[in-house]
């Protein structure tokens, strides 16, 4: 048997959950409840329960602060959480901690004893896991390197703190401590020809090649992070030239690796560090000089100081006027923007830029301008443009001019759109809107927050955003205002049974409905058609 313990602050609704569980004649039994999670903790405390289905509003201690304490301190107990909430923020939340699942209160039983039975599963393994331990422990043992490698690239990338850095390179037997560090990264590149048998084989072969310079050097500590990079991290005391002998290393494996296999080595140097933390600092080097590989061209050996050199000679290729820009969103139309987009395209064609960094810089000050407005005029850019939340993954997507240009068209097109929106009020036009898609459509169960965001075409963060502040009240509120008005009505006005009644504004659950009509009127359906 499954021990079920059971925190929301109606009453009502725990007995309904209990009764459903107990009626589904399943290993599941409500062992304990709360309403709030400051009072459920010393109680889960006790009775140790398997699985526990929370609420997230309540008061003194809501589901999300008790579930990040369950799964700090009793990480091994599955979270249900059932909300009437289905905004996305809550739903992402529940994510980041780590629940087994996210309902809705007005979902099917059979749908709740899913969550449960997905619960027990997960249970279920973990058992069998730790029955395992011993034979995952000797998969471990054999796979030393690996982990070897994981560790590695974790330092890095600035992950691991000095004292676990010491201690864990004894265990691997790496000699770690230096004064100054320095970072180098070779990637391996094979014109596809052959057969992929004869291509594994110079992979392996130039692989070798490289140890072979480097396995017998005391100063150097290798690893790889992808099945074509090995990165090198070269130690020093300070008392010889690093770079000069960094370089050195770097055309020695370059020659060596392409006299004697077909692969074509581009290698990137990054600058001389101190402390720890310096290898995650020459690395980031490294990483930024690759990412110059297109413009200087591939198949080099690029080191910090000659980049910088070289970029500070082309870096006016395109000098953005910040202010054009801006006058363009203060007093021009979407035409104006689309043509100071395109002149920004042509200059970047003409002088055959195409290269990420350049792209990049460019798109970053047209983000920055257009973020500064959308703020003076009282907004939030990322509430325009949600996915702007994830700068780093939305630049990583444009890997062309084409693809710079049709995400700055559409970045800057909603901004236009909020532009206006706030000249002509157009928040009350959508909030109508919104509100007569609702009462034309309360009745439909699959009705949600996303549906209307659609209907009225803008993201669903953004319209829950405005409606809240338009109306002073959510969606859901709105919503359930709306079906429950009905329902009074045609309790009072017709002969159909309460369930009946509760099909028809949209309820697929009966019980959930006579549970919401009580929390709304203050009696249930039953006793407000005999008043």
């Amino acid at each position: 048997m499954y021990k079920v313990f059971l925190v929301d602050d109606e009453t009502e609704f725990r007995h309904y959950i209990k009764e459903n569980i107990q009626l589904s004649g399943t290993d599941f039994f409500v062992a304990g409840e709360a309403p709030d999670g400051e009072k459920a903790l010393p109680l889960i405390k006790d009775l140790k329960p398997d699985i526990i289905i929370t609420d997230v509003i309540m008061p003194f201690m809501d589901g999300f602060q008790l579930s990040h304490i369950i799964k700090k301190s009793m990480p091994w107990i599955k979270l249900i959480i059932l909300s009437e909430h289905s905004e996305f923020e809550f739903v992402k939340e529940a994510i980041n901690i780590g629940v087994t699942d996210y309902l809705l209160k007005s979902a099917e039983p059979c749908e709740l004893m899913k969550s449960l039975n997905k619960a027990a599963m997960l249970i279920e393994n973990e058992k069998k896991d730790k029955d395992s331990v011993e034979m995952l422990q000797k998969i471990l043992d054999s796979n030393v390197s690996k982990l070897k490698d994981i560790f590695l690239n974790e330092v890095s990338l600035g992950l691991v703190p000095a004292t676990e850095i010491i201690e864990k390179c004894h265990f691997y037997n790496i000699d770690i401590i230096a004064r100054y560090y320095l970072v180098m990264i070779i990637e391996m590149d094979m014109p596809k020809r052959g057969s992929v048998n004869n291509e594994c084989r110079e992979f392996l072969e130039a692989e070798t090649i490289i140890h072979n310079i480097i396995d017998q050097r005391q100063d150097i500590i290798t690893f790889k992070r992808q099945p074509k990079e090995v990165v090198l991290i070269i130690k020093s005391d300070g008392n010889s030239d690093m770079e000069s002998s960094a370089l050195n290393l770097a055309n020695t494996i370059k020659y060596e690796v392409e006299s004697n296999t077909s692969h074509r080595l581009t290698i990137s140097i990054g600058s001389k560090r101190e402390r720890f933390k310096g290898i995650a600092e020459s690395l980031k080097d490294a990483e930024a000089i690759r990412n110059c590989k297109n413009i200087f061209a591939k198949n080099k050996i690029l080191y910090t100081n000659d980049i910088k050199i070289s970029f500070a000679a082309k870096r006016n290729f395109v000098n953005l006027d910040k202010v054009n820009i801006l006058d363009c969103l203060k007093y021009g139309s979407k035409a104006d923007m689309l043509k100071v987009i395109d002149e920004y395209t042509e200059k970047l064609e003409k002088n055959k830029i195409s290269s990420f960094i350049y792209i990049y810089y460019l798109f970053m000050d047209i983000v920055i301008v257009a973020s500064k407005f959308v703020t003076e005029l009282g907004g939030d850019i990322g509430d325009i443009v949600p996915e702007i939340k994830d700068l780093e993954y939305m630049v990583s997507c444009i890997d062309s001019l084409q693809d710079f240009k049709t995400t700055v068209e559409g970045i800057l097109s909603r901004i236009f759109e909020f532009r206006d929106s706030r000249v002509e009020n157009k928040y009350e036009i959508i909030i109508d809107k919104a509100k007569e898609y609702i009462n034309n459509h309360f009745f439909e169960s699959n009705i949600s927050l996303e549906t209307i965001a659609n209907y009225v075409n803008i993201s669903p963060s953004y319209f829950s955003s405005i409606f809240s502040q338009e109306t002073g009240e959510t969606f859901i509120d709105y919503l359930t205002k709306i079906r429950i008005k009905k329902a009074m009505e045609l309790l009072k006005t017709t002969t159909q049974k309460c369930s009946e009644i509760g099909y028809s504004i949209g309820y697929n659950n009966p019980h959930y409905f006579s549970y919401l009509f009580k929390k709304i009127v203050g009696v249930t359906p039953k006793e407000f058609r005999s008043e």
